[in-house]
């Protein structure tokens, strides 16, 4: 089955917007080749523009009008264009706009799909223009966050809309849209790809769906821990990319000893003690690698969780496993103050600094230590 072209034909209309532009610019939202024209222009005369032209396929296609070459700018047009005529008039702002015509079905039932989300964002619009938003941190990171959720919510009404019409104008090109997110679980996008209708699948759209499904197929459970990481990232007291803490404590010998003091250098602060059996099963690989790239800059700080009760031990653990890197601990076992600053609630755990004392890498452990260390240093 060979598809078909969309003939489509934009009437728009600009007033109440100062300064007025001499042109504006037809760009596809998402760039596929759906478009004939990937950027087409138009003069702006008396507030009015004009386009018309092709869609290589026979459905719907996402657009933005921009009076730049900017489609990130937030006062744009974003419509849906689908066979027939557009009439789009703008009021104010670009995007404070009226479609109508023979052409807005498929519009329309964009922001069907959206549901209550397009008023909202229209609202947060209107706060990101003020004054106050501008000059106001706080408000930045509120609004910012009500606009996250909002997308999120959008997300969910389109797969729910898509679901229930999924013969719909509009619903192959939002079958494509969720798709492309890592948002939506594996089995929620084969569902979606499954209630394409028939002359879809077999156009360039649906083909272009099914590749890019293809390409991006991942199992839910690696989103989901991937997602879980970065999130527990977030919430961390030690982020990565952040400034390590200092840490003062004492050696073996009862001398005090301070990360800061191995600046220049990248280190490993790694947290353990003696009676951790998977710290001591790491310890031989760490002593490896230690010998291996110790005189290219690198070094281990050792923080242990040991008590003063086992002392000793912690000292015959540092001998048994050959450490002969720093060792510091303040013998108060999991109340150990460097452990509190670090939100270390298990052992092993540990941390690879820069040598400008920034976080970069954190548990490294086996192999994948091994292979960060190559990757900085070379083997």
């Amino acid at each position: 089955m060979h598809a078909q072209t969309l003939q489509f034909t934009i009437k728009g209309k600009l007033q109440n917007i100062s300064p007025m532009p001499s042109k504006v610019y037809l760009k596809e939202a998402i760039p596929m080749g759906l478009l004939s024209k990937p950027t087409d222009s138009a003069e702006v005369k008396n507030g009015a523009y004009h386009f018309s032209g092709q869609l290589t396929v026979d459905e719907p296609v996402m657009v933005f009008i921009t009076s730049g070459h900017n489609v990130m700018a937030e006062d744009k047009i974003t419509v849906v264009l689908d066979k027939g005529e557009l009439a789009i008039t703008s009021d104010g702002t670009l995007d404070n706009l009226k479609v109508t015509g023979s052409g807005s079905l498929a519009n329309h039932q964009y922001d069907d799909m959206k549901g209550s989300t397009k008023k909202t964002a229209d609202s947060i619009k209107m706060v990101k223009i003020t004054e106050a938003y501008k000059a106001d941190k706080a408000l930045q990171k509120k609004i910012n966050g009500q606009a996250f959720s909002n997308s999120i919510t959008g997300i969910v009404n389109m797969y729910k809309y898509i679901k229930v019409n999924p013969q719909n104008r509009i619903s192959p090109y939002g079958t494509y849209i969720l798709v492309a997110l890592p948002l939506i679980k594996q089995e929620g996008k084969d569902t979606l790809i499954s209630l394409l209708p028939e002359k879809v699948k077999a156009d360039k759209l649906g083909l272009e769906i099914v590749r890019l499904n293809n390409k991006t197929k991942v199992t839910i459970d690696s989103a989901i821990k991937a997602a879980q990481a970065k999130t527990l990232d977030g919430q961390s007291k030690v982020p990565l990319g952040s400034q390590a803490a200092d840490i003062t404590q004492n050696d073996p010998a009862g001398k005090p000893v301070s990360l800061a003091s191995l600046k220049g250098k990248y280190v490993l602060v790694d947290f353990w003690a003696s009676w951790c059996a998977p710290c001591r099963a790491e310890n031989p690989n760490v002593v490896k690698l230690f010998k291996q790239y110790q005189g290219k800059g690198f070094t281990v700080f050792g923080v242990s969780l040991d008590a003063e009760s086992s002392r000793a031990a912690w000292i015959k653990a540092i001998a048994t496993d050959a450490l002969a890197w720093t060792q510091v601990s303040d013998l108060k076992g999991w109340a150990n103050a460097a452990a509190k600053t670090y939100d270390v609630k298990s052992i092993p755990q540990n941390f690879l600094l820069d040598p400008n004392g920034v976080i970069i890498a954190k548990n490294l452990r086996g192999d994948d230590l091994a292979k960060k260390l190559a990757s900085l240093f070379g083997k």
